[in-house]
């Protein structure tokens, strides 16, 4: 099955990939300057930053979410997975922000497109959260082929769900079999790819407070920190997906036989 799903793949990008116009359609939005960019891994409040960050007037926020409204940006991050040269300037115009996966994969990157871009960890209280929501949620997605092939017939699920197992496979070449390590060793890397001061380690439970902080901005009065993207959520927009997915795969199989069936009424 994989090895299908692998042929596919290629051919369906070798046909839809097309060039990449998308910030040229946008220009009133090229405007923007990327300020914030968030470092951290998924599964550690990244919605809930985004929506903090869009409050306080650095939005638009990237976030993986993107990858469902503008599938041709998935494309171009799925070359940067595979090696190819993109460029981000380009890439991220017209966002003032960015986090969570995939973008998060490419934070470096990112930051010498944008130097004066501050840089934000997000972290969970402890490896273990982190670890459980990872598996109650992206991890099974991530790795199930049975879900890839629910997507399959829907594009934009397709390329995300192929995106988010690039993530995935770039995160175990370079730390291992995903477990309680794998947060500890991704944070301890980024720590030290960045002098203190220049980025905020941010768990938001926090609040507020120390993000107005970092970014010299005062802090939204009577505005509560937003709380986003809990398991429930994600894991009901899967099955959906899911639904949804299946129900493509049947029409298109009552619509092959439908057809198989008049072609042999017309001999």
């Amino acid at each position: 099955m994989l090895e299908i799903f692998s042929f596919l793949d290629q051919m369906s990008t070798i046909v839809q990939r097309k060039p990449w116009d998308e910030n040229k359609k946008n220009n009133s939005e090229n405007n923007v300057d990327l300020r914030v960019i968030g470092a951290g891994l998924p599964r550690t409040g990244t919605a809930s930053l985004k929506a903090a960050l869009e409050i306080l007037g650095f939005g638009p926020c990237h976030h993986m979410e993107e990858m469902f409204k503008k599938p041709n940006r998935t494309l171009e991050f799925s070359r940067a997975y595979d090696g190819e040269k993109v460029d981000f300037h380009e890439l991220m115009k017209g966002y003032g922000s960015t986090v969570d996966t995939p973008a998060a994969d490419f934070y470096k990157e990112i930051h010498q497109a944008y130097p004066q871009a501050k840089i934000i960890l997000t972290v969970r209280d402890s490896n273990e959260k982190w670890f459980e929501s990872f598996q109650n949620t992206i991890g099974p997605v991530g790795k199930s082929n049975f879900y890839y092939f629910c997507v399959y017939p829907i594009r934009f699920l397709r390329l995300q769900c192929k995106l988010g197992r690039q993530g995935l496979a770039k995160c175990m070449r370079e730390y291992g079999e995903i477990g309680l390590s794998t947060y500890d060793k991704y944070n301890k890397r980024v720590i030290s790819e960045n002098n203190e001061g220049e980025i905020l380690i941010f768990n938001v439970k926090e609040g507020w407070a120390p993000l107005c902080k970092f970014l010299e901005v005062d802090i939204p009065e009577g505005t509560p920190f937003p709380n986003v993207n809990d398991t429930n959520e994600f894991n009901r927009k899967i099955t959906f997906a899911k639904a949804i997915g299946l129900c493509v795969w049947t029409t298109m199989g009552a619509l092959f036989i439908l057809s198989s069936y008049l072609v042999m009424q017309m001999r």
